[in-house]
């Protein structure tokens, strides 16, 4: 699984929605969750209980929800398939006033953690990378933050439109 990750990791639960999300690079077309057996390790369940496809669709569907918290416009198919998932959610009250999901799916937990993360407004904060898609945690106090590392994608960016305008004269 890959650490790139490290120097902008969510806080726990919410660090489970980014890895999962981080399971495919699409800059280096690396696909850690490809096979049932890896997705099973991955969520910590029996092979029986995990569809790669749908899998692969939530976080695609995940990504673009935190692309949308990166100023991308909020996309419709992305909310309906999150949904899908989300619908074997159990949602109880615990004692001490807190909303607590409860889920089988292995994919409804990811889910669960999402809501959580909504719920207590540290879903913002994690977004996918403009450049990238990486995710990554804004720690920024304007929460301002576009990319996943100043030095890789922020540099690039930055790097690419200087080009450009130093072409046009």
């Amino acid at each position: 699984m890959p650490r790139y990750d490290v120097p902008k990791a969510a806080p726990e639960p919410l660090r489970l929605v980014q890895r999962f999300v981080n399971t495919v690079d699409h800059e280096n077309d690396r696909e850690w969750i490809g096979t049932a057996g890896e997705l099973a390790d991955f969520l910590g369940c029996d092979e029986a209980e995990v569809d790669v496809q749908r899998a692969h669709e939530l976080r695609e569907a995940l990504r673009m929800l935190l692309r949308a918290n990166n100023g991308a416009p909020l996309d419709a198919d992305a909310l309906a398939a999150v949904n899908r998932v989300a619908a074997g959610l159990r949602l109880e009250i615990d004692v001490g006033g807190r909303v607590v999901f409860g889920a089988e799916d292995p994919l409804a937990r990811i889910v669960a953690v999402a809501f959580g993360a909504m719920l207590e407004g540290t879903w913002p904060r994690l977004k996918a990378c403009r450049n990238c898609k990486w995710a990554f945690y804004d720690y920024s106090k304007n929460r301002a933050a576009s990319w996943c590392s100043m030095q890789l994608c922020g540099n690039r960016l930055k790097t690419r439109a200087y080009r450009s305008r130093r072409a046009r004269v």
